[in-house]
């Protein structure tokens, strides 16, 4: 479980790169706006590949609609983890969009569309990073720390 989750954080920086310096075409235009498939698995990607990698086979009592005391408090630490680990990922897709659009200025024939495309990215990226963080992950860190002071 631990090697899968390393091969999932590597494939999320991976795609995230390659979308940034556009050797991965972008989304149809009519999904446009807030919605950026990189910047997902940008953060999602090591959320799910550094939640594996620190809890491995455990990390599925996170999902368990009513845990006991010892599921509620490996939840717990899962949540705890992820929401550090969003916020963190959407920093390191603001790194690669900013990276991307300063790679884009260079000389003499600065292409605008692909400036303005490594914004978009690190902005897009650290979005989903704080909302995963602040209106998912963080709610259920609460909700099992809830359930494991219950059964207290």
């Amino acid at each position: 479980m631990r090697i899968f989750g390393f091969v999932i954080i590597f494939v999320a920086i991976l795609l995230t790169i390659l979308s940034s310096f556009n050797y991965i075409p972008a989304i149809p235009s009519a999904l446009k706006g807030l919605i950026d498939t990189a910047s997902f698995i940008c953060v999602m990607g090591p959320v799910l590949g550094g939640c594996l990698i620190a809890y491995g086979s455990e990390w599925g009592a996170a999902f368990k609609p009513r845990p006991n005391r010892e599921e509620a408090a490996i939840a717990v630490g899962v949540y705890k983890l992820a929401v550090r680990i969003s916020i963190g990922a959407g920093l390191f897709g603001t790194m690669f969009g900013w990276i991307a659009m300063l790679g884009n200025m260079g000389g003499g024939g600065m292409d605008i569309s692909a400036l303005y495309g490594g914004l978009a990215v690190s902005l897009i990226t650290i979005l989903y990073g704080l909302v995963f963080a602040f209106t998912l992950l963080l709610p259920l860190q609460y909700y099992f720390q809830h359930q494991l002071d219950k059964d207290s």
